[in-house]
């Protein structure tokens, strides 16, 4: 390089990603990264295991969870012949394609957050009640399946550690991640099966009831999100879903046996100086 010049390093997009997508998770990781060393200096080393768990275990598992759910909308709505998603970029399991700034941020920080709501289009529908009501109950039904996939692989590592000598740290981050993998997608199912605006739940209401109370049911979409944040905020709905959560969770993990409580006896086979797994 000749004297007296410069070399300029700038960070590019990878092949097939779009500029947009890539400025946009530029933005949210270095805000995070920021918020995270700040983190780490007031909490100390203490909070690092529990740092760990929750980037690398916890995280991607609710932004799998959260792109599934808008996917699912997504297709749900270009099946029924709506071409408005696609066009939008939002038939795609790339989680960039969901990623909402702010609910993302918020994802990493307090594990509540959101993604972008995918946008239909009612009047390319041939039934649009009909229709928005598929389109709703799309994104709930994508999660229960997830939460179906985590049972399924909690009984498949119970039946695999009876012929399989594993080393008890695989089998705690697997068990770990498949009962978040569970409890998550309960969780956002149940969650947007709430019937309060602009839930997945406010659309199924809004099918069934009659005509008469559907323009009073919209009156009450602008103070909906206020109330949802006041309940988040104030515990509600941890009070109101944990019950309903916990016995779903009982119910599908039951469809299987015990698998979780077999996963644990294993583990404590391998129990040694007082540690508990």
């Amino acid at each position: 390089m000749p004297e007296n010049s410069t070399r300029i390093y700038s960070f590019r997009p990878p092949a097939g990603m779009p500029p947009e997508s890539f400025a946009r998770l530029l933005r949210i990781g270095c805000v995070i990264f920021f918020l995270l060393i700040v983190s780490f200096m007031i909490q100390g080393v203490g909070s690092l295991f529990s740092s760990a768990y929750h980037v690398l275990i916890l995280i991607p598992i609710i932004l799998i969870s959260l792109t599934f759910h808008e996917y699912a909308h997504a297709r749900m709505a270009d099946f029924l012949g709506d071409p408005t998603p696609e066009r939008m970029g939002r038939l795609s399991l790339n989680p960039l394609r969901h990623l909402d700034f702010f609910g993302t941020l918020l994802l990493f920080f307090t594990s509540f957050g959101w993604a972008k709501p995918v946008i239909v289009d009612p009047a390319n529908f041939r039934v649009p009640q009909r229709a928005m009501l598929s389109v709703a109950l799309a994104g709930p039904m994508a999660n229960f399946a997830l939460a179906l996939v985590g049972a399924i692989g909690l009984k498949a590592l119970a039946e695999l550690i009876k012929v399989t000598l594993m080393p008890p740290i695989a089998v705690f981050l697997l068990v770990t991640a498949l009962k978040s993998l569970i409890l998550i997608n309960l969780s956002l199912a149940l969650f947007n099966l709430l019937p309060v605006p602009p839930l997945d739940g406010s659309r199924v209401v809004s099918y069934f009831l009659p005509g008469r109370y559907r323009v009073q049911y919209r009156q009450f979409e602008e103070l909906a999100p206020m109330i949802l944040l006041l309940l988040f905020a104030l515990g509600g709905l941890g009070m109101i879903l944990s019950p309903v959560i916990n016995t779903a969770y009982i119910f599908l993990t039951g469809l299987f046996g015990n698998p979780l409580g077999e996963i644990m006896l294993y583990l404590r086979t391998f129990t040694s100086g007082g540690m508990q797994y």
